[in-house]
């Protein structure tokens, strides 16, 4: 059952007008209580509900009568037909709709998150994410509306130019910065776009990608862009936080509350109060403390290690991690319900190697500013060094394409950049791109535990020692322990 408080008043800043806009909603539930409940909780703010439908085909009747402008659907009904079958239709009727769901299951996710929802909450949830769950979905249903009607409007445009005999003139509605990030390709558009929509909001955000696409960069641009942009915006690496300090770390303790803690600490989640919060590689973070996390994010207090109350915070989070979340949730190493009540507004970076046509404005920024730095006055990368960065796969993405610019610019005594000082092992990683799309890719999880495993070969199993794995890692012991587990590393003994 659903259980929710008295009417709680709509805060995000585009609420009147969204339910001005569209308010008529069907619920499709095939539990009544749980209908029920929801039907109040809409309608006591603002919404018109147009009906309950407890199967697919009873959907399909309301929505040929009433005309609803959004679904609220639960993914297992009475019948034969699921919520996801009906999720396909509205897809093809071009009405958004929001999941609701108790089930956890890997398969069950994945297919429904094929049918592109506009938001998926877990039973049980409270009144407040429906409400900021309908808003958000309205608005990038409304927003999409937009985007399709402006770009068929510009496609009409254009071609009404080239029957009189005139051409599109390249880019010139296309940026080539946003907010100091560069890239003109379709994904990067379209990621710009997704910051600008969710900027102005208090929604917790997502961003996913491989390291070195720029996660951070994303997560500073839609602060700097909220109205929170004066207030702190604090950074925290979860993979470098110790499981047994990392409680301290985001909640503070109090003076005596254990040993070593000689005075009080003030939290991170404090520190940010008024302001924004990353997370970063919030898939590193420990289970047990993720239940933890989840209860600030839904009540917005914390506590104090060796505190006697609890303390309201106002912060708002953006987390962002580079592993598969939806294999953490199938192996049990991260929280669905955490995952969904982050996942409202997921922002996906795309790899360097997807969006090739940037990386020649990426190299050209970064010689200008390296050069800069370096007091050095190259402004030219010859055409065979570009060969060599378009051929190149970008395994550190972003980040390494940097890194090489950088060290090009030191090595560099001319006016022009002649040759890219690629990694050693370049041979494999220079391809085509026909053979860049035939050959599998394996996860960064997947690269870090075949290094494991041969280090450990080369160690005979031994982890600890001056020869052991570890020190060769340069990684502590625990460390070391906990990662082989992790990745489902079994040594046949220990030394």
């Amino acid at each position: 059952m659903v259980f929710f408080s008295k009417k709680v008043r709509l805060e995000s800043y585009k609420t009147k007008l969204l339910i001005t806009m569209c308010n008529k909603i069907l619920i499709v539930e095939d539990e009544y209580i749980v209908a029920g409940d929801i039907r109040i909780t809409l309608e006591n703010n603002g919404y018109n509900v147009c009906g309950i439908a407890f199967s697919v085909d009873e959907a399909l009747e309301i929505i040929a009568s009433e005309k609803p402008c959004l679904i609220v659907l639960d993914i297992y009904l009475q019948g034969e037909r699921t919520g996801i079958d009906l999720a396909l239709l509205l897809n093809e009727m071009n009405l958004p709709f929001i999941y609701l769901s108790a089930n956890s299951s890997a398969q069950v996710l994945q297919a429904a998150k094929a049918t592109n929802p506009y938001g998926f909450l877990v039973k049980p949830f409270r009144e407040k994410d429906l409400l900021v769950t309908l808003d958000i979905a309205q608005y990038r249903h409304h927003y999409d509306q937009h985007q399709k009607a402006r770009s068929l409007t510009i496609s009409e445009f254009e071609n009404t130019f080239k029957t009189v005999g005139f051409e599109k003139a390249g880019n010139e509605g296309i940026k080539t910065d946003f907010e100091g990030i560069i890239g003109t390709s379709e994904s990067m558009q379209e990621v710009f776009e997704l910051v600008k929509q969710v900027a102005g909001s208090t929604t917790s955000v997502l961003i996913l990608g491989e390291s070195g696409t720029g996660k951070e960069g994303i997560a500073t641009v839609i602060h700097k862009l909220s109205p929170r942009r004066n207030k702190p915006f604090i950074k925290v690496n979860c993979a470098a936080l110790p499981a047994n300090l990392i409680e301290s770390e985001f909640f503070g303790h109090e003076k005596g509350s254990f040993t070593g803690a000689y005075e009080r600490r003030i939290g991170k989640f404090e520190q940010a109060s008024g302001g924004t919060i990353m997370l970063d590689e919030i898939g590193e973070m420990p289970v047990d403390f993720q239940v933890k996390l989840l209860r600030v994010l839904q009540e917005k207090e914390i506590e104090r290690i060796g505190g006697k109350g609890s303390i309201k915070v106002d912060v708002r989070v953006i987390a962002a991690t580079s592993r598969d979340l939806e294999k953490e949730i199938a192996s049990g190493h991260f929280r669905l319900d955490l995952y969904y009540r982050l996942f409202v507004f997921p922002v996906l970076l795309p790899p360097l190697r997807e969006r090739p046509q940037d990386i020649p404005l990426l190299a050209h920024h970064f010689l200008k500013h390296y050069a800069k730095l370096a007091g050095k006055k190259l402004e030219v990368i010859s055409d065979y060094a570009m060969e060599q960065l378009m051929t190149y796969s970008w395994p550190g993405n972003v980040r390494e394409l940097q890194h090489l610019i950088e060290r090009s610019v030191l090595m560099t005594s001319g006016k022009q950049v002649e040759e890219i000082s690629l990694p050693s092992s370049s041979e494999t990683k220079i391809t085509n791109t026909k053979k860049r799309t035939d050959s599998p890719v394996k996860t960064m999880e997947e690269l870090e535990r075949d290094h494991i495993l041969s280090v450990l070969k080369k160690c005979n199993n031994r982890i600890s020692g001056p020869n052991g794995a570890a020190v060769l890692l340069d990684l502590p012991v625990s460390t070391m322990v906990s990662k082989m587990k992790k990745l489902g590393i079994v040594k046949s003994n220990i030394i």
